[in-house]
């Protein structure tokens, strides 16, 4: 057991160590991340997240150099329609239904989007009950989620398997939403107004083709929601409705508290029972102001094919 306890302090030094090389992120994020990683670490026991160690990739015999004026936000929209509370066996917690990276660029202040499919086919790390390490099995990127507490383990979980498939790209932060947080903050800040892009009327009556609609809080859950699981590839239109509506709620959370105003204060009372996040409250209001290049929207490339049980 001691040993396995300097194994963990000796992992955790060298991660934090190629973070502060690294510098992909400010002072207070990885303050904060550092805190986050080790409270995870005692209550899990599990090895801490790869991290990226180099800053460049070539692909196709082009070079990239990575961006480190880029913060990286997982972003996650769960599937459990309950407040989070912590889960006493694996695969119990929901599922991922909608996972982004929101790359924010601290020198332009703009953000953009990077949508990956739940029904991505990856390598799932799978917990015992007492939150070890149990073995990997190749399953759809949603059900990571489920191997956890419902809480930061789930998080943190997701968080490592998204940064693995995406080449160990930095991830600094994470915040995840139960389903019932849309519609009740949808309806804090009045309601989210979209341009229907295409008919949607199978959602509902209003959604017709080009209708500029104000969603109430039960539209705007079926609209993030809905996908027909009898059509094959359905998950890449929700995609599509998850991102322009998420960017739309940013901004109509700016519009209601108003450019000076502290966001989280003012709705952290709609968040707080289904959220999860290792962000504190400023950090949070400081994304929020990002302008969103929603038309830079990028999609991790792949075919929807019927999978023996299950879409993949």
């Amino acid at each position: 057991m001691k040993n396995k306890k300097v194994i963990s302090v000796i992992l955790v030094g060298v991660a934090l160590a190629v973070i502060v090389v690294l510098g992909v992120t400010a002072g207070r994020l990885v303050a904060g991340r550092q805190q986050e990683l080790e409270q995870v670490q005692e209550e899990s026991q599990t090895p801490p997240a790869q991290t990226a160690t180099r800053n460049e990739v070539t692909y196709e015999g082009q070079t990239y150099r990575y961006n480190e004026n880029l913060t990286n936000i997982l972003f996650l929209g769960v599937d459990k329609e309950q407040e989070v509370t912590l889960q006493n066996t694996p695969g119990t917690a929901g599922q991922a239904d909608c996972v982004m990276i929101l790359s924010l660029d601290q020198e332009t202040e703009t953000g953009r989007v990077l949508q990956i499919s739940r029904d991505c086919m990856t390598q799932v790390d799978l917990y015992d009950v007492s939150g070890n390490y149990f073995t990997s099995v190749e399953a759809q990127l949603a059900t990571q989620y489920a191997y956890g507490n419902g809480e930061r383990s789930s998080c943190w979980a997701m968080e490592k398997t998204v940064g693995e498939l995406l080449q160990d790209v930095p991830i600094d932060a994470y915040l995840s939403l139960n389903i019932d947080a849309i519609g009740s903050l949808n309806d804090a800040v009045g309601g989210v107004t979209l341009t229907i892009p295409e008919d949607y009327t199978a959602i509902d009556p209003a959604f017709t083709s080009g209708a500029v609609v104000t969603l109430n809080g039960e539209q705007a859950e079926r609209y993030v929601r809905y996908r027909d699981t009898n059509v094959t590839g359905s998950n890449n239109e929700r995609m599509e409705r998850q991102v322009q509506y998420i960017t739309a709620l940013f901004s109509a959370l700016k519009n209601t508290a108003g450019e000076e105003d502290s966001y989280y204060e003012r709705f952290s009372s709609y968040l707080r029972p289904y959220m999860v996040t290792d962000m504190d409250g400023q950090q949070i209001d400081s994304f929020v102001n990002y302008k969103f290049l929603t038309e830079e929207t990028r999609y991790v490339p792949g075919e929807s094919l019927k999978g023996e049980e299950h879409e993949e």
